[in-house]
């Protein structure tokens, strides 16, 4: 099942593919924007939206609690059943909240669903071993490491060949490669890495 879990940040445009829906506390309040969906939740302790939503299952959390929202409905995704989610509004919010909300990439991976975020520009997701996209020819690909160092045995579809390339965090190089076919593979034999793609 492939679930969709909304965050409250302002970068959101509203258009949400899948059917089923997490809404994390404030997020709630897109929930007419997006239009007609299967609510399988709403997540948080309702210190942003106020009040808790009538008529929804609420997974509350105390405020003082060792989750943000957004893992929690994760976490939450997985125990419906869930195997992939889609993250939108993770972006746009303060600079701590959107490097946590990138870390839900790991936090999903962690409890075995597959997981992207999601918005108007661009897809990202944490890859690790090998990984294949279908892109647009032209579009711009970006390799960030994450956890460290990330080495790359071979790649194909892309201008920049990474082969036999290992990044660290402290390097740039990965930024803005561009995809030459439409579909690119990535293998790699150490680390992890995010990868980032121009819808």
């Amino acid at each position: 099942m492939k679930v969709a879990i909304i965050l409250k940040a302002p970068d959101f445009s509203g258009e949400v593919d899948e059917q089923y829906v997490i809404y994390a506390d404030a997020a709630y309040k897109f929930k007419d924007k997006i239009g007609d969906k299967k609510v399988l939740g709403v997540v948080g302790d309702f210190d942003s939206l106020g009040d808790k939503p009538n008529g929804e299952r609420i997974i509350g959390l105390n405020v003082e609690k060792d989750y943000t929202d957004g893992e929690r409905a994760v976490r939450f995704a997985k125990e419906c059943g869930a195997t992939e989610v889609v993250i939108y509004g993770a972006y746009g919010g303060k600079i701590e909240h959107i490097l946590g909300n990138i870390a839900l990439l790991k936090v999903a991976q962690n409890v075995g669903v597959v997981a992207q975020i999601r918005d108007e520009k661009s897809v990202m997701r944490l890859i690790r071993e090998k990984a294949k996209f279908i892109v647009k020819k032209g579009s711009i690909v970006s390799l960030i490491p994450y956890g460290g160092e990330c080495s790359f045995i071979n790649s194909k579809g892309l201008y920049y060949p990474l082969d036999n390339l290992t990044l660290t965090p402290a390097d740039t190089r990965g930024i803005s490669n561009v995809a030459t076919e439409e579909e690119i593979t990535l293998t790699i034999k150490n680390g992890e890495s995010l990868i980032i793609i121009e819808r």
